[in-house]
């Protein structure tokens, strides 16, 4: 997922060199929106996240030391910043489905039960504990791999394992009313 962004583009940007931070930006902004997004439930919250995890990254730069991917240090803010912002605002979920695109050249009934589909997912998702939540976002959206999202979830690969898989049950749990209908 995370092909390794250049070490001299990070000490360009230890070094305050700001054509150098919109390009680890440019880099990175879409997965870690989409992080958020799915983590807070509404692109109001998901913009505002995106925006605070880059500014404390760039805020605290200085505290990377290479000794994981740059990009699994970065969703590690990124990951605390929603999980803190999740805790003080208890926010209300909000369906992702005004930005699903639906395929075109189905018939509207096709397309009325695929986004009903994805309104019962994301529900489901949004049912999870805030820490399944992130593992199973991670591991299912943004398609990292156990260690990384270990790395930044801050526990093991098996632990991670265990709890994406339960995660994975929980929603498979909800959904099935739907699916057997």
């Amino acid at each position: 997922m995370d092909e390794q962004i250049d070490l001299g583009l990070i000490a360009a940007c230890q070094q305050g060199d700001p054509a150098a931070f919109r390009q680890v930006f440019e880099h990175y902004q879409d997965r870690v929106y989409r992080l958020c997004r799915h983590m807070a439930g509404n692109p109001q919250d998901a913009e505002d996240l995106a925006q605070d995890s880059f500014v404390q990254a760039f805020g605290s730069i200085q505290s990377f030391k290479g000794e994981s991917a740059f990009g699994t240090w970065l969703f590690r803010i990124a990951a605390k910043c929603c999980l803190s912002a999740l805790r003080k605002r208890r926010a209300a979920f909000v369906p992702l489905d005004e930005e699903t695109p639906l395929p075109s050249g189905s018939s509207p009934e096709d397309q009325l039960m695929r986004k009903e589909l994805g309104k019962r997912v994301e529900a489901a998702i949004a049912a999870l504990p805030e820490n399944q939540r992130l593992l199973f976002v991670l591991g299912t959206q943004l398609e990292m791999p156990y260690h990384q999202i270990g790395q930044i979830a801050g526990c093991s690969e098996d632990a991670v394992k265990m709890r994406l898989h339960r995660a994975r049950q929980q929603v498979r749990h909800a959904l099935r009313p739907y699916l057997e209908s």
